[in-house]
């Protein structure tokens, strides 16, 4: 033998699982990916093809949909604990699960008495996510870590955004701006240092939370913005512990009306998708009593 496996996993992705509570007088409608992966003892099923200790990916696709047909899936945090025990709880072998789900967003139609109880439209390519990694322990209990999130959040503000002062050199033909639209896709992915009493309203919070900060701060930068959303949300939701966002822009190119003899008057723009600026950061929250650095 010429090699050490010195790591491995497998599982199966793209799990596509739509599900429908039917109650009385309202439906709940639940859609969503869900991506498993196990980590642990399957060295001999790569070296000498010996698939007894090995959990096949079909009954891993299988095993969503029986357990989600059992499973309340009032979010879907829950769901990923409960996928990640079913598999370390009947598999000695399995040394780690990490569970990771998207879920596609919808929204209700409206009607006379409010809210259609069974009809939907899509909210768009914004989706919930949340991934669980459980581990064996010394303990009677498996180790947890989750990380909660957003996926492209598409927002978009017309002025309140300005960029200028940055470094120029010879390659730098950018015009500086002091009023220019902003649009991005927000990625938000989030950890909470206890869990949330409840779920889906924290999510709720700190998605709000984002979305009001965007709105009204007075943005001299991406980063400048991305910063003012991660410290709002620390101080609206107490749970969570660090945040990363990424917020890619998404621009505008101002389109010159001069040669067709009209006047720029900031208001014709062409959308551009290629390439594009992609900025991150990761905020962590700061014990109390501790320095904190200047805020935007």
């Amino acid at each position: 033998m010429s090699s050490t496996i010195s790591a491995n996993s497998y599982g199966k992705s793209l799990v596509r699982l739509t599900k429908v509570t039917r109650g009385k007088d309202r439906h709940e409608l639940k859609e969503m990916a869900v991506d498993i992966c196990l980590e642990g003892d399957f060295e001999e099923v790569y070296t000498t093809g010996d698939n007894s200790k090995c959990v096949a990916t079909d009954p891993m696709k299988n095993t969503v949909y029986g357990l989600a047909a059992k499973h309340e899936l009032a979010n879907i945090e829950s769901f990923a604990e409960t996928l990640c025990r079913h598999f370390l709880d009947r598999n000695k072998q399995v040394r780690k699960v990490t569970v990771e789900i998207k879920e596609d967003l919808w929204l209700r139609l409206p009607d006379k008495a409010g809210e259609h109880p069974h009809a939907f439209m899509s909210a768009g390519k914004e989706k919930r996510t949340a991934e669980m990694i459980m581990e064996r322990s010394a303990g009677k209990d498996y180790t947890t870590s989750l990380s909660c999130g957003i996926d492209e959040m598409v927002v978009l503000k017309t002025t309140d955004s300005a960029f200028f002062g940055f470094i120029r050199d010879e390659f730098t033909t950018l015009p500086e701006s002091k009023d220019r639209i902003f649009a991005t896709a927000v990625e938000a992915r989030w950890t909470y240092k206890k869990q949330p009493a409840d779920f889906n309203k924290t999510y709720e919070l700190v998605r709000k939370t984002m979305l009001d900060v965007f709105a009204h701060h007075k943005s001299l930068s991406v980063q400048q913005t991305m910063y003012a959303m991660g410290e709002g949300v620390f101080e609206a939701v107490p749970e969570v512990a660090d945040i990363h966002l990424r917020l890619p822009n998404q621009h505008r190119i101002p389109f010159n009306l001069e040669p067709l003899g009209l006047k720029n008057e900031n208001c014709i723009f062409v959308p551009t998708t290629e390439p594009y600026g992609n900025i991150k950061v990761t905020l962590t929250r700061q014990p109390v009593g501790a320095a904190v650095s200047g805020r935007s």
